[in-house]
């Protein structure tokens, strides 16, 4: 559309300047006598205009007839001042800090972002769109460099963890505060409750039957005459079981008792010993050298890499995904989140203001040297396209109107030197 206004409007101004033209071999071929004597100074003054203001606008543009005038191709010559000119003006204008946080403030981000989360078509979009990349992006990822990648990552991530002082960390955290008493007390309850299920007592009488047959067959042989030895495994894990639930209670009722407190040095002593104790530290970092250079440890990773990769391959392709299933579930549980939790959404706007403060200045610098760069690189043909048809429409009403503006002045001159002469 901007293209074929140009020419339009090009053609107007060719056409006047030729009907000017015309007129004026009309009028001087009449020797400019009674009323040519007008029209020869109107064409004279309209074709001057015409030319003058084509001259004025093709210099912005590039050279008249290919002459290198002075102060002619302006916008081409002057492009690196104008892309710089064109940078701070926008630098100035509309990438002011105050000006972007006042917009912010005016707009909840994770208020609209929960608005759009909980309209479903917009959860199918991203479920959709998160799908595709997911599957380009392991289309495109190469196996067996990542694989590489990744192992040689965890092996250097895992070499830099010291596990002697990472481990007195955790101990020295557990024995904050008496925490390991009662982590020791819930472990307690947990296994008194787990004693006493029937599925773990017929469980355990069937590995006691099976024990006594393995290490003693003759005694049980001659048991089993005399008693049921079904009846008797049964009764050596009731036993068993009622003696373990006695200790683990007297244990879980006592704070004071042996077991718990030579636990309690056990864990003690051991964290001092890994705190203190070089030989130790270094057997655990042999260990774990030894552990990051075994190969069954490298082909673990690939193993695991390529298995994920292969499911999700699969996943992906399938008519109903879990992976979008899951990425649609999901946005729309973080959508239903956000717009119940006004502490939530409060905070990730707070962090948006504050990450936009804080990036501001780096992010407008290099927006600015974008433009400046952008204008800069901008192949030279291109820009006066784009600028003249953009701006070069309008243009031609200068030569329109300065070949209309030069008839009538001719005819005013004219008329001013018949007045003069008739007084």
């Amino acid at each position: 559309m901007p293209a074929s206004r140009l020419r339009r409007n090009r053609r107007w101004a060719i056409a006047l300047l030729l009907l000017a033209f015309a007129l004026f071999v009309g009028s001087a071929l009449q020797q400019g006598q009674g009323v040519y004597a007008w029209t020869l100074a109107a064409s004279e003054a309209a074709m001057v205009g015409a030319l003058a203001d084509w001259f004025a606008v093709v210099a912005l543009f590039r050279h008249p007839l290919g002459l290198p005038f002075p102060h002619t191709a302006i916008l081409p010559r002057r492009r690196d001042q104008l892309a710089q000119r064109l940078a701070e003006f926008i630098r100035t204008h509309f990438l002011q800090e105050d000006a972007i946080l006042r917009l912010l403030g005016r707009y909840s981000m994770a208020t609209g972002l929960s608005n759009w989360l909980q309209r479903p078509k917009n959860r199918d979009l991203l479920a959709e769109q998160g799908q595709q990349l997911l599957y380009r992006t392991l289309q495109l990822a190469q196996l067996e460099p990542f694989r590489q990648s990744l192992a040689t990552s965890l092996a250097a991530q895992l070499r830099r963890l010291d596990l002697s002082h990472w481990t007195a960390q955790v101990l020295q955290l557990l024995t904050e505060d008496g925490r390991h008493q009662a982590l020791l007390s819930d472990a307690i309850a947990q296994l008194d409750g787990w004693l006493s299920q029937d599925s773990v007592q017929e469980e355990l009488a069937q590995q006691i039957e099976r024990l006594l047959q393995r290490a003693y067959p003759k005694l049980f042989s001659w048991l089993g005459a005399v008693i049921d030895p079904a009846s008797l495994s049964q009764n050596l894990a009731r036993n068993f079981v009622r003696a373990a639930q006695e200790t683990l209670h007297d244990i879980h009722q006592d704070p004071e008792h042996p077991k718990r407190l030579a636990f309690d040095q056990w864990l003690r002593r051991n964290l001092q010993r890994l705190q203190q104790d070089p030989a130790l530290q270094q057997r655990i970092r042999g260990w774990q050298e030894g552990l990051l250079e075994h190969p069954a440890a490298r082909d673990y990773v690939y193993r695991v890499v390529a298995d994920l990769h292969r499911w999700l391959l699969r996943d992906l392709q399938a008519p109903h995904s879990r992976s979008r299933r899951l990425l649609r579930q999901g946005a729309g549980w973080f959508g239903g989140l956000l717009a119940t939790q006004p502490e939530l959404r409060q905070a990730i706007d707070g962090y948006v203001e504050d990450s936009v403060r804080r990036l501001f200045p780096t992010l407008q610098d290099s927006f600015t040297q974008h433009i400046e760069d952008t204008i800069r690189a901008w192949p030279m043909a291109d820009m006066i396209r784009v600028l003249e048809e953009g701006i070069g429409s309008d243009l031609q009403y200068i030569r329109i109107n300065g070949t209309a503006v030069g008839f009538f002045l001719g005819l005013v001159i004219h008329g001013l030197f018949l007045l003069l002469g008739w007084l």
